[in-house]
């Protein structure tokens, strides 16, 4: 699956345009996987987040690491170890695996930031039925009508794709959905969640 990545830093457009909400999770859009793939789980991960913004970077990585040593998985943070100010290339990547002998390489990135408009149409709220002239008086009485409204959602779409870093080939791809990230610490959470719940699915991790 290649998708073109926006320029724009996500991390940037959800601090301006992400609604307030309770929770925040994150759903599959779109999944694809090498069936031909049979070498088991991979146990030593470079992480590699794509952002304009070095904060937001390691926060994913560090994140990513943290909640794969929960599993005592094996991962690296790429801005442990290439510079910061150099935004993760192929040829950085290529040389790091080199050093290391990581197994797998696991990059996110943007896809897209869509903000769509719904209309929720107007409802009536009864209040508690009684079977008696005064309870079917207040009953009557009772209903609250709730006018409808239009709601702006904004839809964030990441896409993470998984690589052997020995043959170098695309093993596993997903795009997943987040709407109305309630903050960037939440939208993390919930793409980590998920990706991590996927890989074990398609036993390219080690299962619990």
């Amino acid at each position: 699956m290649k998708v073109k990545s926006r320029q724009t830093s996500i991390w940037c457009l959800i601090g301006v345009a992400a609604l307030f909400a309770a929770c925040t999770s994150a759903k599959p859009i779109a999944e694809w996987r090498d069936q031909a793939y049979t070498s088991g789980p991979f146990d030593n991960i470079l992480i590699v987040g794509i952002a304009d913004q070095v904060t937001a970077r390691r926060a994913f990585e560090n994140n990513f690491v943290d909640r794969l040593a929960e599993d005592q998985i094996k991962a690296t943070a790429a801005f442990a170890v290439m510079p910061d100010n150099a935004r993760p290339s192929e040829e950085n990547i290529k040389a790091v695996i080199k050093d290391i002998r990581f197994d797998a390489v696991l990059i996110t990135h943007l896809v897209g930031v869509d903000e769509k408009t719904v209309y929720q149409p107007a409802t009536y709220r009864p209040a508690t039925y009684h079977n008696s002239f005064y309870g079917y008086y207040n009953h009557v009485g009772g209903y609250v009508y709730e006018p409808g409204y239009y709601r702006r959602h904004t839809n964030v779409r990441l896409e993470t794709n998984l690589y052997d870093a020995r043959s170098e080939s695309l093993v596993w791809s997903m795009q997943s959905e987040t709407i109305d990230p309630s903050s960037v610490q939440k939208l993390i959470d919930a793409k980590i969640r998920i990706v991590v719940k996927r890989l074990k699915v398609q036993r390219l991790l080690p299962a619990d």
